[in-house]
């Protein structure tokens, strides 16, 4: 793997001891400690953003803000940023949102702006700052009243200790990090990349196979669907009204006078239902009457589609095989049965994630700004072209076997993802914090 060659060229200080500071650990001998208060001092002007433009703090660094985004602030309830800051939003559902700025400008008060003190290297601890450790620390110093909203302020920030090497050593590990992150970045974007071009060619093998068949010969017609486009000439074009059937899950919330006998289930909840897979690693438990348990289990073999959620996971689904005894679906999840007489369940599947179903879809859905939703009506008014049904057995067979091979080589590409990722991090924490030595 990529990350070994890069592990091998890291080497181990020879004299070490303990920080007594948890989140640091061992450090080398010669490296001191201190806070963040004697390395950084806040800056805490008040501005205009009519004076100063308005920046943005992201899991990215400091960027110019974008003109559609939401104030929440008035003119002059703004903190001035200078270029060289460095800027930490406080609140902990923001986690990870800091960087060194490149602009003068300015930020929300929600931001905390720090100016160096004296003389260091700012990308040093910039590379420190963004370490998954620090960000634990610094929300551990926080306070508030509910998870999602704590906050850490510069009061408890400065005290905050932190390793201090040789200015000497700070550069040598930005140089360091920032050459082999840059690597390792490099590799990550080849990986995505490759990631979505067999995600590409595996959608044109289905669409070519739901709307053309296997036979490269057949004699072709306009389908009338401008989703769909030309089907081979025995095929119909229809829609699955005419074959499906559609039940709703069940409304969450419900309340029930203290005499109802109640038993507990697990369900569905659109986060469940991948365009390929489920996702069972986190099922929910719902409290239900027996005959709403009988009413609203899955049945083996339905198909399962999304009501709503980001728009390119709109109608999105995948066949519910049994997988969890007695498992009922939320009402954003819709259970589909199909008469296999005319269409198999698979095929109808594959054409769902297939760009007919991700066009029909975008198409008719109801759309905000960020999200979409569809409804049952709408579905079952979704026309799909049909073979007969020895064709469709033909075509679930060989998209099957296709469909195996690139999502096998997918789920690699993907792993390597998260294994450099995981590397890049364990790289990042342990040069900043002398665990490994670079030079």
């Amino acid at each position: 793997m990529a990350s070994d060659s890069m592990q091998n060229s890291v080497r181990h200080y020879e004299n070490m001891r303990d920080s007594d500071v948890e989140w640091i650990g061992i450090v080398p001998s010669d490296w001191k400690l201190s806070t963040i208060g004697s390395v950084y001092q806040a800056r805490n002007t008040k501005v205009s953003d009519t004076d100063y433009p308005p920046l943005s703090v992201t899991m990215n660094g400091v960027v110019p803000q974008l003109a559609a985004a939401a104030k929440t602030d008035a003119h002059d309830t703004r903190k001035l940023v200078k270029s060289g800051d460095f800027v930490i939003n406080s609140r902990s559902d923001r986690r990870g949102s800091c960087g060194i700025s490149s602009y003068t400008g300015s930020v929300s008060l929600i931001n905390t702006v720090l100016e160096p003190r004296e003389k260091m290297s700012a990308q040093y601890y910039d590379w420190l700052f963004h370490t998954v450790q620090f960000a634990d620390e610094f929300y551990k110093n926080g306070h508030g009243i509910v998870d999602d909203l704590w906050t850490t302020g510069w009061q408890e920030m400065k005290r905050i200790i932190i390793p201090m090497p040789s200015l000497y050593i700070q550069e040598e590990i930005a140089a360091f990090l920032n050459k082999k992150c840059e690597q390792i970045d490099s590799a990550i974007s080849q990986a995505k990349t490759s990631i979505e071009e067999y995600k590409a060619w595996k959608a044109s093998i289905i669409y070519e196979a739901v709307t053309q068949g296997l036979d490269p010969s057949v004699e072709m017609k306009d389908s009338g669907v401008a989703w769909i486009g030309k089907i081979p000439n025995h095929w119909n074009a229809t829609k699955i009204g005419n074959f499906v059937s559609i039940r709703s899950g069940i409304t969450l919330g419900k309340r029930y006078t203290s005499e109802k006998a109640l038993i507990a289930r697990p369900y569905l909840r659109v986060a469940n239902v991948k365009a390929d897979r489920l996702a069972l690693d986190d099922v929910a438990t719902i409290m239900v009457t027996p005959e709403e348990a009988k009413k609203y289990e899955l049945v083996p073999g339905e198909l399962l589609m999304t009501e709503g959620g980001d728009r390119d996971k709109l109608g999105r689904g995948t066949i519910w095989n049994g997988e969890i005894p007695g498992c009922l679906h939320q009402n954003h999840v819709f259970a589909v049965h199909v008469n296999e007489k005319y269409m198999l369940t698979k095929y109808l599947d594959y054409l769902t994630t297939s760009p007919v179903g991700r066009e029909y879809f975008d198409l008719t859905a109801k759309k905000t700004t960020n999200l979409a939703s569809t409804n049952s009506s709408t579905i079952l008014r979704f026309t799909v072209p049909v073979p007969p049904i020895s064709e469709q057995r033909d075509i679930v067979a060989m998209l099957d076997t296709k469909c195996k091979i690139l999502d096998e080589i997918i789920q690699e590409k993907e792993a390597l993802v998260r294994d450099l990722d995981a590397y890049k991090k364990s790289l990042i924490y342990e040069v900043v914090t002398g665990k490994r030595k670079i030079c």
